[in-house]
């Protein structure tokens, strides 16, 4: 599905940092209830308040149901920028715990199985800095018996807080505000405490997949235990799932989870949740039909739609979330910026990314895509926040219209010094333009006709890109100079409802061997100081500028092109209670312990 920003969620896109920001809006449907006769759950008009109670229902204890991932699994550290991918997190969602959890309308829900009591929050005043106190449940433990305490808290702030340059992490995003964590009370109270004058808003979104300490000891220092654990499926749990022995299998598409007897919370209604990934969308409604399947979240495309809605005792949803599609340029590409971040503003270059933008008609992307099952989708034109959040402004369509506009794209190249505009593509130093590399995820034909659609588009300009699929997203993604994979590609970012924070590992000026989300390694100076802002200025409304301010950036220096929000659904056998989708960047797999068989 797509990275997972903010937790890149690489959701055959991508998961980063988590943190959030409360929203208001509207699903675009719902389901019109369970049928022993076809597939249901057309309709519209859902709010997102009703979103948490969708599906809820009395189960029964036991059983054993397979759930259907996009990807096989590759990495098992959510904290990585390898590993924060969506796909992956669903199967780990039931093994390391949050302390907040993200619910299906926005909210964040205290995670009570883990922590007594609400953190206590002393704001910053004066020289006194923000610090935040956790206590953790006296009973909460490791599978393997050893107590859940602060030394998982200091770990995850030790990998997380961007001093050590060796650790492969996703995002730093308000870790790096903090001075210390300290343990007391046998472990069990967790103390941090920020920089002077650094104060975090969206702490909550701190302390997300906790990874168990004891093991990662085991393992080296702190970047090379945290490589392992990615590398590694997890071999203890702290949440209400863990990996069956040899569970995984060889080609680590079938993961199978049982319910972790040793857990200290509510146990889990299933016995077995099994994860198999189909990593061609269009075979997800056969083998959900075939029952070799109880549940897919896929992409939705108008095929597959229309093919899930044949299926007998089945119930789906489509909603509009947090999740938006969106095309990037790699920016090390000498021919868009290069290896100097300073060759990123030569008017050259930004005339020609600016040209390519211009040029790319969104609309007719829409129209031809999503829309056609969802009649909800329209253009996007804002990275910071989707519609319905605070906030929200068109920063992007004055600049790249939504129907795109080949002429004034031209223009601009010729403006710049191109020769050779419509035919074979020059740059002012006499230098042909190179063809592009532009990947998308294996299996995504929405995805893929996007491609498609913008390569078509460049030879207008005179410019060839060739397109290819990738089967590795987050792998690809993170790519160094010396593993050069894409020059141009689509893929979704999976949005946490914290956007003060989560856009900043996304956007901000990196390290050319550690890009963190920030993947085609923009630069922008402005950029870097208002996201920074965002993270602790009190003032929402100053917040909200502050975004919006490094929006309209991005959009003059053309780094990324936002498409569209995408529509996101699940699709669940009419037997099975408390299922729902969850379109923030936990995805459904965020109160798999609830989900069961119907008494």
């Amino acid at each position: 599905m797509g990275v997972s920003r903010r937790t890149l969620a690489l959701q055959t896109g991508a998961i980063a940092a988590a943190v959030a920001l409360a929203a208001a809006g509207c699903s675009s449907s719902k389901s019109s209830g369970g049928s022993s006769n076809s597939g249901t759950g057309s309709g519209s008009g859902t709010s997102i308040a009703d979103r948490n109670s969708v599906n809820a229902a009395t189960v029964k204890q036991g059983g054993k149901i397979t759930w259907t991932i996009e990807k096989t699994v590759q990495d098992w550290n959510p904290l990585t920028s390898l590993g924060n991918t969506f796909d992956y997190a669903q199967t780990t969602n039931g093994i390391y715990p949050d302390v907040y959890i993200p619910q299906p309308d926005y909210s964040l829900v205290l995670n009570t199985d883990l922590i007594a009591g609400d953190p206590v929050v002393t704001n910053a005043s004066g020289s006194t800095p923000q610090s935040i106190v956790y206590h953790i449940q006296p009973s909460a433990k490791w599978s393997d018996g050893t107590p859940i305490t602060a030394d998982d808290f200091i770990y995850l702030w030790q990998a997380q807080n961007g001093t050590n340059p060796n650790v492969d992490v996703a995002s730093t995003t308000g870790y790096s505000d903090v001075a210390s964590v300290t343990g007391s009370d046998n472990g069990k109270t967790v103390t941090v405490t920020f920089k002077a004058n650094q104060p975090f808003s969206d702490y909550k979104s701190l302390f997300s997949s906790i990874l168990p300490s004891h093991i990662a000891k085991q393992h080296g220092d702190v970047a090379a235990s945290f490589t392992w654990l990615d590398a590694n499926s997890p071999t203890v749990s702290g949440g209400p799932f863990e990996i069956a022995p040899g569970g995984v299998s060889a080609d680590k598409s079938l993961i199978k989870t049982i319910k972790n007897p040793q857990y200290y919370g509510k146990p889990a209604n299933l016995d077995e949740v099994d994860f198999r990934a189909i990593t061609d969308s269009s075979q997800e409604p056969t083998a959900l039909a075939n029952n070799e399947v109880d549940g897919i979240y896929p992409q939705p495309e108008l095929d597959l739609v229309n093919r899930v809605k044949s299926i007998s005792g089945v119930d789906y949803h489509l909603n509009q979330g947090l999740q938006w599609e969106h095309i990037d340029l790699n920016l090390r590409n000498t021919a868009f910026g290069g290896p100097a971040n300073a060759d990123q503003t030569a008017p050259a270059k930004v005339a020609l990314r600016q040209a390519m933008f211009t040029a790319f008609d969104r609309q007719g992307l829409v129209d031809r895509t999503v829309k056609q099952f969802d009649s909800a989708a329209a253009v996007l034109n804002n990275r910071m926040v989707v519609p319905g959040q605070p906030g929200y402004q068109d920063n992007v369509s004055a600049m790249y219209p939504a129907n795109g506009d080949l002429n004034k794209a031209k223009q601009i190249l010729t403006t710049a010094g191109y020769k050779g505009v419509g035919s074979a593509l020059v740059d002012p130093t006499g230098k042909a333009v190179p063809a592009f590399s532009m990947r998308y995820t294996v299996g995504n034909a929405i995805r893929q006709t996007t491609c498609n659609l913008f390569a078509q588009a460049m030879k207008g300009l005179g410019i060839t890109v060739n397109v290819s699929s990738t089967d590795a997203l987050g792998k690809t993604l993170a790519q160094t100079d010396a593993q050069h994979q894409w020059d141009i590609i689509d893929f979704a970012w999976v949005d946490t409802p914290f956007p003060n924070s989560a856009n900043q590992p996304i956007y901000t000026t990196t390290t050319q061997g550690n890009p963190m989300s920030n993947y085609g390694y923009y630069s922008n100076a402005n950029v870097d100081k208002w996201l920074a802002d965002a993270t602790v200025n009190p003032d929402q409304t100053a917040r909200e500028k502050d975004l919006n301010e490094a929006d309209a950036q991005v959009t003059k220096d053309a780094y990324t092109l936002p498409l569209y929000q995408k529509p996101t659904m699940i699709a669940y056998r009419n037997t099975l209670g408390n299922v729902r989708d969850n379109p923030t960047q936990i995805g459904p797999t965020y109160n798999i312990a609830q989900w069961g068989l119907k008494s």
